[in-house]
């Protein structure tokens, strides 16, 4: 690919859309029991003829983790993703979209080596700091990421190919059809409401419950992989230097001490740092004659450590690679150097009951409090004495009449639920309270709102369309192109 774009010059200065392929940090971990076997080695699934590869699961499920940790504001866990079953979901949606490739290619649609160039050109990770696409930092990085030129280029093949298929099922709205969408989306709805609300601070801890609940949950609740280093600290306070050392190293590095503006500093403007750096520079060489020492056992290790993956200030990368009694060479830290030598690698485990107490407990009240509201809010519903809040539209901002009894955060949630719900009475569930509500009265028109959200309507409207065709599509394309499914999910 880079040989084409490399005779193609011209073509990468024309502005396209952008592959969004995100580079992750997660690296190949195991997911789940995989079965394999001599045809099926690097394959999760197989759609017809196209296979899903273990790199293409792993990537799928990384940009979906991504995904719902920037929805939640990173607060997004392997454990919530264990739980939703985010690995089932990746895999599904390249099930999905290896039925579509495979009926693009039925169709005779194909992606020119153009197409990729193009795209590649204008991924600006690949920019240099001129705006320039540059093939040592393409190369660099796919290295980096665990991805081949060849493996990275097919999968923007596969974007552009869907990219394809998705604008062929892209189909014009008639104008019944935006009617009635419109229709829906403007719809208003006059509003009863009445709260429960319910403190979770009084609810009792039932041990036996609160065990069956870890029970039910336990793979949620796993320890951190650790590591034991024993560890050898050098301070840099303990080299001395003199004026003659300063000035000479200052002469020699004097380039490196500059202002905002790029002028070089003084000797007396920037001595501290220099200093600071010359002591550095001295205690450097200590460091790698004390971990020769370390290493034939003439010198001792002055205390152990216990880290984990989240300790940034050491070196994780050569840590992760080492086995036990495997020395790490001399690193920066705290200001100073510090050798360390492997001594156990603690591997991910299941949590004890007694571990996982707290955060079990935290699940237990969750659940505890939604079943107790849920029977409360059904009570409710049955006998209901709500207050009227007057007529609201999916948009609608809280009223005076609700006041403080929830904030704007829920209102919102609340009415997309009312909007989205066919029932006319129901409730609708919080941390710590229930809104159970009533609808009295829909109207169908609001002309104010018509042209604010034309645009939003005929898009939405367009969206809905073709989610809906391509569901009937996949329907159709699941009998003509078997799947076979190697992955068993996370058992974990």
């Amino acid at each position: 690919m880079l040989t084409w774009m490399q005779h193609h010059k011209k073509y990468l200065v024309i502005t396209i859309w952008i592959s969004v392929i995100a580079f992750v940090g997660a690296g190949f971990v195991g997911w789940g029991s995989y079965d394999f076997n001599t045809d099926r080695s690097n394959s999760v699934a197989k759609v017809g003829d196209e296979k899903i590869s273990y790199d293409e699961f792993n990537l799928k499920y990384s940009q979906l983790f991504n995904y719902y940790s920037q929805l939640n504001n990173g607060n997004y866990t392997q454990e919530q993703a264990q739980k939703d079953g985010l690995d089932t979901q990746a895999i599904n949606e390249l099930i999905q979209e290896k039925l579509l490739l495979s009926y693009a290619k039925t169709l005779g649609l194909n992606v020119s080596e153009e197409e990729i160039a193009y795209d590649l050109a204008h991924q600006k990770i690949f920019h240099n700091a001129s705006g320039v696409f540059d093939k040592d930092l393409y190369y660099n990085l796919l290295a980096r990421n665990n991805y081949t030129p060849k493996a990275y280029e097919k999968i923007i093949h596969d974007e552009l190919l869907l990219k394809k298929i998705n604008a062929i099922l892209n189909l014009q709205i008639k104008q019944n059809e935006l009617d009635m969408f419109g229709a829906s989306f403007l719809m208003q709805d006059n509003l009863k409401i009445q709260i429960i609300k319910l403190d979770n601070k009084n609810i009792p801890i039932d041990e036996k419950e609160l065990k069956q609940t870890w029970e039910k949950n336990k793979n949620l609740y796993k320890t951190q992989k650790s590591y034991e280093l024993a560890t050898y600290f050098l301070d840099p306070n303990t080299i001395t230097v003199v004026d003659k050392e300063i000035q000479a190293y200052y002469e020699e590095n004097k380039n490196d001490y500059k202002d905002f503006a790029g002028k070089i500093l003084s000797l007396e403007q920037s001595k501290d740092k220099v200093i600071k750096d010359l002591k550095l520079s001295k205690l450097k060489l200590k460091a790698n004659e004390s971990y020769v020492a370390l290493r034939k056992n003439k010198l001792s290790f002055d205390k152990n450590i216990t880290i984990s993956d989240a300790d940034i200030y050491y070196p994780l990368e050569n840590i992760q690679k080492a086995k036990e009694n495997d020395f790490i060479k001399p690193f920066k830290f705290e200001n100073g150097y510090m050798i360390a030598k492997l001594i156990k690698i603690n591997p991910i485990q299941t949590m004890t009951f007694e571990q996982a107490k707290n955060e079990v407990s935290k699940l237990y009240i969750r659940e505890k409090t939604k079943t107790l509201l849920e029977e409360k809010a059904k009570l409710a519903l049955n006998n209901f004495q709500g207050i009227d809040i007057g007529t609201y539209s999916r948009d609608s901002s809280k009223g005076a009449k609700v006041g403080e009894m929830i904030n704007d955060a829920e209102f919102s949630e609340f009415l997309m639920h009312v909007f989205d719900s066919n029932k006319a009475k129901s409730y609708v569930l919080f941390d710590d309270k229930a809104i159970v509500y009533e609808i009295t009265k829909q109207t169908l028109e609001n002309k104010d709102k018509e042209e604010i959200y034309k645009f939003i309507i005929e898009q939405s409207a367009k969206q809905t369309k073709q989610a809906l065709l391509k569901e009937e599509l996949l329907k159709k394309l699941i009998e003509l192109y078997p799947i076979q499914r190697y992955y068993k999910g996370n058992t974990n």
